[in-house]
């Protein structure tokens, strides 16, 4: 009889979803109910695109802004995303994912480990500042977020930005744990 209760034990660990959850979301009081859900489930398809990053997330918190220059905006000394209301779901998903991407920059040191392989990829120099392009579309960090998209998403991502399939492949797997790649 001593053996039912290590036997549930060992079932309940191997059911799915059983492993570690991801890094802690709160939402700014006040935050419309349809952005809350859109924000949660967003947040849920960014971590289980990136499995084996779940554990370096740290937590983050996200604000709509009725008025804010860009579609959104990530503060890494507050670990706070901010986007722009209203908006289209996917625009509103789009952008979060963006900023998700900034927020696993600034907060999963594992990330430093794929940039040279992101920027080969991207056929960028390896030497390229990663914070700083001559546009916004040029900059490898925002390059980065545009390939999370698409690793979360799917095409297209940010119109103006090319992303090479390369990029995406290498990011699916650095997010799934496959370091062959990563230098």
């Amino acid at each position: 009889m001593r053996r039912l209760p290590a036997l549930l034990l060992l079932f309940a660990l191997v059911l799915p979803g059983s492993g570690p959850g991801p890094a802690d979301l709160s939402v700014t009081r006040g935050s419309p109910a349809d952005l809350r859900a859109l924000i949660v489930t967003t947040w849920e398809q960014f971590v289980e695109a990136f499995p084996a990053r779940r554990s370096c997330l740290a937590p983050v918190t996200v604000q709509g802004a009725w008025e804010l220059d860009g579609r959104g905006s990530y503060d890494p000394g507050s670990r706070l995303v901010t986007i722009r209301i209203p908006g289209t779901a996917p625009n509103l998903r789009a952008s979060l994912v963006h900023e998700f991407a900034h927020h696993m920059e600034f907060t999963c040191p594992e990330q430093h480990n794929v940039r040279a392989a992101f920027l080969a990829a991207q056929d960028l120099p390896r030497s390229a500042s990663w914070f700083e392009g001559v546009s916004w579309e040029t900059t490898p960090s925002e390059q980065f977020a545009e390939a999370v998209v698409q690793v979360v998403l799917g095409p297209p991502a940010h119109p103006s930005v090319l992303i090479h399939p390369g990029c995406v492949a290498l990011l699916r797997a650095w997010g799934g744990g496959d370091l062959r790649h990563v230098s």
